[in-house]
């Protein structure tokens, strides 16, 4: 399997490049950042999405089988401009367009994965279907408009399906869950309230999985289909937290009334309006911290035959054990 990767110097993509490789495949991560693991140099190719020339020249020379398209804009919802957006809409044109040039002339690619968002709806809203959008932000916006492009193009020269990936965490995480087992490690964690908050959540690995069980997948299962993908257990906040921290031997885990958390979600709205970049608490992240959403991931582990390859006891012990070796040394 010859496989790129936009987007694999990423989270999910630093994962899915070691996941390929260890099947043995051929692998181009395409991104315009340098790869976070330095073994991975030598499967790099510095390229914008937005640089259409540059895009295609890379494809036509690699001639994938397979493509996991991941790079995207990310941004705080603070962002109110979808064209702060712009590679996740025309990004995916021009990969589009470049794929088409390219099977053209060598008839190569098979299948192409392309990575929505959870947030095309807003948090805790359940989509009756595929194309049942409610987005809040202009990065969930953005994350719409890219499904639309991928579905309303007739006549793709190769299958394809999308995926939203689910609340996603593990070794190579970032924000919001790096700052999380941060603060765990650290003590000043506090849980808010004293419910149980349930929630679908996604270890990498098992995306990783995921995404490559798509790739290899028989046609009817996957062509023109969306998938949430995580895990398919909903996780208890609370429990999880308390799991990372007697992973970690980290101190006793405290809880915040939630008038109290309220009240400071509050001064942080302030705050972030008076500048303050990273405030460690708003309304927004409030809302998302206490806002329960379950869904039904069983279709994507039928395609994975029934099974993930890791459990929430070693996922937590793996991310630790990265957390320790590449965050806190």
């Amino acid at each position: 399997m010859r496989v790129i990767i936009t987007g694999g110097s990423g989270f999910i993509g630093t994962n899915y490049v070691d996941y390929a490789l260890e099947r043995g495949c051929e692998v181009l991560n395409i991104d315009i950042k340098e790869p976070y693991k330095k073994e991975h140099a030598k499967f790099y190719k510095h390229c914008d999405i937005m640089d259409y020339e540059r895009l295609e020249k890379i494809i036509l020379e690699f001639k994938p089988d397979y493509v996991v398209h991941l790079a995207a804009k990310t941004g705080a919802h603070s962002i109110t401009d979808i064209n702060e957006f712009a590679p996740n809409m025309q990004g995916v044109v021009n990969l589009i367009n470049a794929l088409i040039v390219l099977n053209r002339q060598y008839q190569t690619v098979k299948r192409v994965v392309f990575t929505s968002s959870l947030l095309v709806c807003k948090m805790g809203y359940m989509p009756k279907h595929d194309t049942d959008y409610l987005p809040t932000t202009a990065y969930g916006q953005s994350k719409v408009e890219g499904e639309k492009i991928v579905r309303s193009w007739l006549n793709l020269p190769f299958e394809w399906t999308i995926i939203r990936p689910i609340s996603v965490w593990g070794p190579w995480m970032v924000e919001p869950y790096i700052n999380f087992f941060q603060a765990v490690s650290q003590g000043w964690y506090m849980h808010i309230g004293h419910g149980h908050y349930k929630r679908s959540m996604g270890y990498v690995e098992n995306i990783a999985h995921e995404i490559h069980c798509i790739l290899l997948a028989p046609t009817e299962k996957v062509h023109q289909k969306t998938f949430y993908v995580g895990d398919p257990e909903p996780i208890d906040l609370y429990n999880f937290a308390e799991m990372v921290r007697e992973k970690l031997g980290a101190p006793k885990i405290k809880k915040m009334p939630i008038v109290l958390a309220k009240l400071l979600a509050k001064i942080g709205d302030i705050l972030k309006l008076l500048g303050w970049v990273n405030v460690p608490l708003t309304s927004f992240r409030l809302n998302n911290i206490t806002t329960e959403y379950v869904f039904d991931l069983s279709p994507i582990v039928d395609v994975c035959n029934g099974k993930l390859p890791y459990d929430i006891n070693i996922a937590i012990e793996r991310t630790v054990n990265w957390y320790k070796h590449e965050v806190k040394k």
